[in-house]
């Protein structure tokens, strides 16, 4: 496999566990901000809708910016508002910087898929997307499944 498809992959892996990694910590970012845990699962929302309504107009408006360059500023985007997230002193600011993220995490996803198909011969088009995109859906997969079994033994006990 070609390293700069487990660089994209790995990339992609990233956006795709952010959400849960928030999730997995709610009852502590409610006690650190003072608001009730559906108030602090909108960072979780607000990441994931930023990412859904953003990734088209951003892959639209960016198609003649150099690929490397667009993957490297949404990662870095990306990487910097989650620093944020964990820095952030107020909930208001807590969620700014999950918007940033989703921002980094539309500019990085498109183009990462659009970079995969692009650094392989015709024929492996549908293995490159395979590698790239895959990642993150058995990701999305696997944790929705290890939240439901965890979510059932938590209400046995």
């Amino acid at each position: 496999m070609d390293r700069r498809l487990f660089v994209l992959a790995v990339g992609m892996f990233a956006l795709g566990t952010d959400s849960f990694v928030v999730a997995a910590v709610l009852p502590g970012i409610s006690h650190a901000f003072g608001v009730s845990i559906g108030a602090a699962g909108q960072m979780a929302s607000i990441y994931s809708v930023t990412f859904a309504l953003l990734s088209p107009p951003i892959a639209a408006l960016a198609a003649t910016i150099p690929r490397k360059r667009l993957l490297l500023c949404g990662g870095v985007i990306f990487v910097l508002a989650n620093l944020g997230t964990v820095i952030a002193p107020t909930f208001g600011l807590a969620l700014l910087s999950r918007i940033i993220a989703g921002v980094g995490a539309a500019t990085f996803s498109p183009t990462a898929t659009g970079a995969a198909v692009m650094l392989v011969r015709p024929e492996h088009r549908g293995y490159a997307l395979l590698v790239v995109v895959a990642v993150f859906t058995f990701f999305l997969g696997l944790v929705t499944q290890e939240e439901a079994v965890t979510g059932w033994l938590g209400y046995l006990s």
